[in-house]
């Protein structure tokens, strides 16, 4: 009997949620209210926008309160209101208080990734 030298149908399914997984790898982009020392705090110190130390700092992380921004995101001092309408605000989904705020971009992912 001849083999065929057609794909395997179990291998067809694997290799489609193994492309698919490398193009759900985006994640929507926060803002977060900093002080001097790049230590996030409560949206409200960023909202007032009269107190020029605090920042609003765009990166990729997830961070809470009390933690510490990491280097190479983007620092925008809170009474900026030009610069930050520059970098494109924070969108439909901005709200008042709490920690981070969605700025409705949207980073990361792309296509497949063979890694190497």
């Amino acid at each position: 009997m001849k083999r065929s030298k057609s794909v395997n149908l179990v291998v067809v399914p694997l290799l489609a949620a193994a492309f698919l997984s490398g193009c759900g790898n985006e994640e929507k982009e926060t803002a977060y209210c900093v002080d001097q020392e790049n230590r996030v705090t409560d949206n409200e110190n960023c909202d007032r926008g009269n107190n020029s130390s605090f920042f609003w700092f765009f990166g990729g992380a997830i961070l809470g309160r009390g933690s510490f921004a990491p280097s190479g995101g983007e620092r925008i001092n809170s009474t900026d209101k030009a610069a930050l309408a520059k970098r494109g605000g924070f969108g439909s989904s901005a709200r008042s208080g709490g920690i981070g705020r969605p700025t409705g971009k949207t980073i990361g992912g792309g296509g497949f990734s063979g890694g190497g």
